[in-house]
């Protein structure tokens, strides 16, 4: 009677440690695909934040550009070569700016 009763003990002890693991187990992959389910929201957040910030440096560059060709105009009629030198790097800054979202595509960052 003795030997059945630590029988019983040790057969519900063990039933509780599979059971535990089993629910283990079925959370861990409930929070699994959880995760994967929302990951495509987080990655189309980060692209969308991705395609604005490089909108804006584009927009950034395109004034930057229109700024150095005004101020190469202005350099070039007072043959000032140091403004022009100025204007040809910021106009040069300006179409690297304006072609970021091209550059970064080639390098296959975005």
């Amino acid at each position: 009677m003795i030997k059945d009763k630590k029988r019983l003990q040790k057969f519900r002890r063990d039933i509780r440690n599979g059971c535990k693991r089993i629910m283990s187990a079925v959370s861990l992959a409930a929070l699994t695909i959880r995760s994967t389910a929302y990951a495509s929201d987080v990655v189309s957040q980060i692209n969308s934040l991705s395609t604005f910030v490089l909108s804006i440096i584009q927009a950034a560059g395109v004034i930057v550009t229109a700024w150095g060709v005004f101020e190469f105009a202005n350099g070039y009629q007072s043959h000032d070569g140091t403004q022009q030198t100025s204007a040809l790097k910021r106009i040069i800054a300006g179409l690297i700016m304006v072609g970021a979202g091209t550059l970064m595509s080639m390098l296959g960052v975005s």
